[in-house]
């Protein structure tokens, strides 16, 4: 990966819920190591991260809504890599904000998913 100086991970560990930077890295080998084609390494990524968020009993965002946001991760990376040869203080600057962003929870919690969450506790 050019901006980011790692290889891609076969697999998404920790005991924590995945950062972007992991969910990435595992979409990546599903596109380049695994040869997929971009919409089924979506599709695979996708089933992963709702199965760890299932161990979590955590509620989700639809499994149409989870693959737009892998694949928006990906277009993300796509156009950073278009404007690579770029070395404006803007481009810089974006490649570090999407540096500094993939740290970040990957969030596909539903909207409700504290409300829901309350009323498990409860039972």
């Amino acid at each position: 990966m050019w901006v980011l100086d790692k290889a891609p991970e076969p697999d998404i560990l920790g005991a924590r819920l995945p950062s972007r930077e992991q969910l990435f890295f595992f979409f990546m080998y599903q596109h380049h190591v695994l040869k997929k084609t971009v919409p089924d390494s979506v599709s695979a990524t996708s089933e992963k991260l709702k199965a760890i968020w299932g161990k979590a009993k955590l509620t989700t965002k639809t499994d149409a809504n989870i693959r737009k946001s892998v694949k928006n991760l990906f277009e993300e990376y796509q156009a950073l890599k278009k404007d690579r040869n770029r070395i404006t203080d803007g481009a810089e600057l974006k490649r570090k904000l999407w540096k500094g962003d993939l740290e970040d929870l990957f969030d596909i919690s539903s909207a409700d998913v504290l409300e829901r969450r309350d009323i498990l506790d409860e039972d």
